[in-house]
């Protein structure tokens, strides 16, 4: 895949994202559908909140950072076709799962809010 298209798909699962995932299936199922849309918008949201109020201490905009980006590669895994999955790193390609991602969502979720709430 060229950085291009990881990059177009990049675009197009933020922009998803952003609509709230409206017009946009699941095409990979490892859960029921809207309680997944709702678990990765809700983070969408909350770590977005925390990016752009910038107020927070530098590991917690780290973190922050990292459940962003990581809901739009679980959107690009769970809304877009097969070959959204593949992402372009360092020049090298990496073939995301949908399942590890949502471990890794909610792991860096629990951590972020145990960041804020000792915070």
């Amino acid at each position: 895949m060229s950085k291009e298209l990881d990059d177009k798909y990049h675009r197009l699962a933020l922009e998803a994202l952003h609509r709230g995932l409206v017009g946009h299936e699941l095409q990979v199922q490892i859960g029921d559908e809207e309680t997944i849309s709702t678990e990765v918008l809700r983070a969408f949201e909350f770590s977005g909140d925390i990016l752009r109020n910038n107020q927070e201490s530098q590991h917690v905009r780290m973190v922050a950072d990292t459940v962003f980006e990581t809901c739009i590669r679980l959107a690009r895994c769970l809304y877009f076709s097969g070959e959204a999955s593949t992402l372009v790193l360092h020049e090298n390609e990496h073939i995301l799962d949908a399942e590890s991602q949502l471990v890794t969502l909610r792991r860096n979720m629990s951590h972020l809010k145990t960041l804020l709430d000792n915070g």
